[in-house]
């Protein structure tokens, strides 16, 4: 919802008062999350690391602090193909959405002649409830294309779960964009198209992304199999 959500209200408020208040609005809501963080929401990790430090030496201390902060460990998950080619997709989601989302204003402005700048804030709105309407369905969809390869294979594999993406990265989103790129450009369907296509990519984007990100996890697991006897 942020990154829609946020520049029709940023708009809102560079039309009627200062820049500055979102500035000001951005300090308020990060200290009401993180209030509600801190009161609201309950522990669920199963193991505190800070356990395993327990009776250790100082010296065996600081190396297991090292193992457990060390930013570059993230690099060692490079020498798995799959996960590599995951964080691509991933990361190429990720460009799509901010290259559907930040020329809004240098793009639609001058195509719709909008001069304010709650009118462009507008246009996010479209990608914003496909955003929201895809986070409600695209882990179910995920898990059902993952349930459904089960039945019909008799074990799981993990990479059944990425099936559930094929039809949104490899048809839904270049599809919509070339659409989109194509009515702003040769201005065919009005506002109309370009929202629609906007709504659209934004539930192939949250239909895609749980696919992914789950599936890293699945090949990855953080705790050990358990045991089938």
């Amino acid at each position: 919802m942020g990154p829609a959500f946020g520049p029709f209200i940023g708009g809102i408020i560079v039309t009627f008062t200062s820049w500055r208040v979102i500035f000001y609005l951005q300090t308020a809501l990060a200290g009401v999350a993180f209030i509600g963080t801190y009161f609201l929401l309950p522990e669920t990790i199963h193991h505190l690391k800070s356990d395993d430090l327990i009776g250790l030496p100082l010296s065996k201390k600081l190396s297991v602090l090292w193992g457990m902060t060390n930013p570059w460990r993230v690099i060692k998950l490079l020498r798995y193909p799959n996960l590599v080619m995951a964080s691509f997709a991933s990361g190429s989601l990720v460009w799509n959405q901010y290259s559907l989302l930040t020329p809004i204003r240098y793009v639609l402005n001058p195509r719709f002649h909008l001069t304010s700048p709650i009118q462009s804030g507008l246009f996010y709105l479209a990608p914003g409830f496909g955003y929201i309407l895809g986070t409600f369905f695209g882990g179910r969809y995920a898990d059902f294309m993952t349930k459904k390869w089960f039945k019909k294979r008799g074990f799981r594999v993990a990479e059944d779960r990425l099936r559930a993406a094929l039809p949104f990265m490899g048809i839904a989103i270049p599809g919509c964009m070339l659409l989109y790129g194509w009515s702003v450009e040769k201005q065919f369907g009005g506002v109309v198209l370009p929202v629609i296509m906007m709504f659209l990519q934004g539930v192939a984007q949250l239909f895609s992304f749980p696919s992914l990100n789950t599936y890293c996890l699945d090949v990855m697991p953080v705790c050990p199999p358990l045991s089938r006897s």
